[in-house]
């Protein structure tokens, strides 16, 4: 497997972040191609202290090379562009194979 990991900072609103999210950026995510998984959460802490980031992303792909195919695709390069119509925060985009895994 091959994941991509985008990291969400604080938005400058977080209500609208949360309403443009679920009901605009999502299906746009939702319509990359290769995509195996999709996995979405929003940052917590143990202290109840604020989280260095607001909300986590991760794709999971078969292959690397289908994580690049995926992400140049036109579907993928639409979900990339939406990020400045949300995300006033910034976003962090990391990428990974997954190595291990236990059950």
């Amino acid at each position: 497997m091959y994941r991509v990991s985008i990291i969400y900072n604080r938005p400058t609103d977080p209500a609208a972040f949360d309403e443009y999210y679920s009901t605009k950026h999502l299906p746009l995510v939702e319509a990359v191609p290769g995509v195996v998984r999709l996995a979405t959460g929003k940052c917590e802490t143990f202290d109840g202290t604020t989280p260095a980031a607001y909300a986590l992303a991760e794709l999971f792909f078969d292959s690397k090379d289908d994580a690049g195919q995926a992400l140049s695709s036109s579907a993928g390069k639409t979900a990339a562009g939406d990020l400045a119509n949300f995300a006033t925060g910034g976003v962090t985009m990391l990428f990974s194979n997954e190595d291990t895994v236990l059950p």
